[in-house]
């Protein structure tokens, strides 16, 4: 099946996100069997443009109107972190495209683009974790989902971060080439096919919020001492105040309730001891204040989309030799 593929390249976008999907869909001379492909790269320029991004440059690039119309994917792969607009052209290119059958994919940043077409509202999407409260802030009417690599609804693909892009544009060649079409791309960019898990649990651990003073103490001793933190009550014992007006001040400054960001600080404190130290997962599941392995792997599953020792194997720190 040949495609139409059109990579949209914004100015000042990062390079490494703009070459994913060049590097996926380009032609590969060492497989002659590489998935058949018209690829085209547009600038957001009405005219012809080059992107400079010192002390590379992209020249060559499309003018949209000239291949947008007909083609069967449209990739936005990255968009600049400083909020500029979306152009006006892009925006009713996508909307055109999409309304014609044609599939739109926002990769990491680029589902920004993709929400401001409007394309995303009232439907599931993902992109980068570190960007992700100010994309929820901007579109409130897209189902913004952090946990997985990437959301395939069919005529709309939105991606997590840079290597989450690489799985998803794996992952649209396999739906639309077969699994060994997948796998040989993937054996030339010596990756793997397909990850399992979600972005969580490559999201950075999260600094503990001490913006209220009344809490801010409170929090850090608990985090400092988790261990001995059994319950919600230990808390509202160690707060000297009423369980009601602890889950308030929790509701009103963290957004969330005292079990959850105990289960959260458990969680985080098990990352730090697997990736870490040696100890076995019954060890850090007792040290973490799980109180039994079977809560660890149910809770640490739940948050990270992996298992402990499936976490540890991937980010454990290498042993000085």
């Amino acid at each position: 099946m040949r495609q139409k593929v059109v990579v949209i390249v914004p100015e000042g976008g990062s390079l490494f996100e703009i070459a994913t999907p060049l590097r996926v869909w380009g032609p590969d001379p060492g497989e002659p069997d590489w998935p058949d492909t018209d690829l085209v790269a547009c600038g957001t320029r009405d005219g012809r443009a080059s992107l400079a991004v010192s002390p590379l440059s992209l020249g060559g690039l499309e003018r949209l109107a000239d291949h947008v119309p007909g083609a069967d994917m449209v990739i936005v792969p990255t968009w600049p972190v400083d909020n500029r607009p979306v152009p006006r052209s892009l925006v009713t290119a996508l909307r055109a495209a999409h309304e014609s059958g044609c599939r739109i994919v926002g990769l990491c940043l680029g589902a920004f683009a993709v929400a401001e077409a409007g394309l995303l509202d009232g439907r599931r999407a993902v992109t980068h974790w570190r960007y992700a409260d100010d994309f929820a802030r901007r579109f409130p009417a897209v189902l913004l989902d952090r946990a997985p690599l990437y959301v395939d609804l069919g005529s709309v693909v939105t991606s997590a971060g840079s290597a989450a892009a690489i799985d998803c544009c794996l992952h649209l060649v396999r739906c639309d080439h077969g699994a060994d079409a997948a796998a040989m791309v993937a054996r030339s960019l010596v990756t793997a096919p397909h990850r399992s898990g979600g972005q969580s649990q490559f999201a950075a651990v999260q600094p503990l919020s001490t913006a209220d003073d009344r809490l801010g103490g409170l929090l850090c001793a608990a985090a400092e001492n988790i261990r001995e933190v059994r319950s919600v009550a230990d808390l509202v014992e160690r707060s000297a105040m009423s369980r009601r007006a602890l889950e308030r001040l929790f509701r009103d400054r963290l957004g969330s309730s005292p079990g959850s960001w105990l289960t959260a600080q458990r969680v985080q404190a098990a990352r730090r001891l697997l990736e870490g130290t040696d100890l076995s997962v019954e060890a850090v599941a007792e040290a973490a204040g799980f109180g039994s392995v079977q809560a660890l792997r149910r809770e640490f599953r739940l948050a990270v989309q992996v298992a402990p020792t499936m976490y540890r194997r991937s980010f454990r720190a290498p042993v000085p030799v």
